[in-house]
C-alpha cells in the first residue's frame, strides 16, 4: 500500500542557514574601547531569538548568518559560497558601507545568481531578500540593486523609515527597536516560506569571486 501524505501536518522549516546577513563592516577605531559593528551584532542576536521563537529551527545550525562568526583561519570563501548557496533568506542591512562594500556586491551576485537558476527551472515564485534599513537614509540616497526593494512597510512604523534601526537604537528606543526586529523576524519567515528557495552548488558562485581575493577571516572586508 502507498503511503499518503497528510498534507495538514507543517513542515519542518527549512534550514541551511535560514537567513543570510549582508552588511558593510565599521572599520575599527584605534584607542576605542567598544568593538566596531556593536550595536549591529545586538540586532543580530535579538533576530535569531525572535526566529528562534517563530519558527522550528534547530539551534546547532544559525538561524541568521553573520559572518563576523567565521573561525580565524578558516577558509573564508569556501563558508560564504556554502552559506549563499543554502540560505532561505538574504537580509541586506542598508547603509552607506554597505553600498559601496565589493563583498556586499558580491554577495547580492551570488544571491540573484542562485535565484536566476531557480527561474531557469521554472519553480521561482518571488524575490527572497528582506532589506532592513540601518542609517537614516534618502530615497536618492539609495542605489540600484537595493533601490528596487521595498525596504519600509507600514507594520514597522514611521519613526523606523525615519532613521532607522540604528537611529532607535542610539536614541534608547529600545521597545521600538525590538518592535521592528520582531516584524522583521515575521517577514522573513514569510519570505522563507513562501519563497523556498532551493540550494545550488556552491561552485556556480566560482566566477564571481575571481579579482576579489582579500585577507581571510575577519578582514575580508
Amino acid at each position: 500500500m502507498s503511503e499518503v501524505l497528510d498534507h495538514s501536518r507543517p513542515r519542518r522549516s527549512v534550514q541551511q542557514p535560514y537567513g543570510f546577513l549582508s552588511y558593510g563592516r565599521t572599520p575599527n577605531v584605534p584607542d576605542r574601547d567598544r568593538p566596531p559593528d556593536e550595536r549591529l551584532v545586538r540586532f543580530h542576536a535579538k533576530l535569531t531569538d525572535d526566529l528562534m521563537e517563530l519558527t522550528d529551527l534547530d539551534a546547532m545550525v544559525p538561524a541568521v548568518y553573520l559572518d563576523k562568526r567565521i573561525p580565524v583561519g578558516s577558509e573564508w570563501e569556501g563558508e560564504l559560497k556554502e552559506r549563499l548557496a543554502r540560505c532561505q533568506v538574504l537580509v541586506p542591512v542598508l547603509s552607506r558601507r554597505l553600498f559601496t562594500s565589493p563583498w556586499c556586491r558580491l554577495e547580492w551576485d551570488c544571491f540573484q545568481r542562485r535565484q536566476e537558476l531557480q527561474r531557469k527551472r521554472g519553480t521561482f515564485t518571488r524575490q527572497a531578500v528582506v532589506p532592513v534599513l540601518w542609517n537614516a537614509l534618502r530615497a536618492e540616497e539609495i542605489p540600484r540593486p537595493y533601490a528596487d526593494l521595498q525596504y519600509t512597510h507600514e507594520d514597522f512604523g514611521a519613526d523606523y523609515a525615519s532613521v532607522g534601526l540604528l537611529g532607535l537604537a542610539t536614541q534608547g528606543r529600545h521597545t521600538t527597536f525590538n518592535k521592528v526586529i520582531y516584524q522583521l523576524a515575521l517577514k522573513i519567515v514569510e519570505v522563507a516560506v513562501s519563497a523556498r528557495l532551493e540550494p545550488c552548488d556552491p561552485s556556480d558562485f566560482d566566477d564571481l569571486f575571481v579579482g576579489l581575493n582579500g585577507s581571510a577571516g575577519e578582514e575580508h572586508r
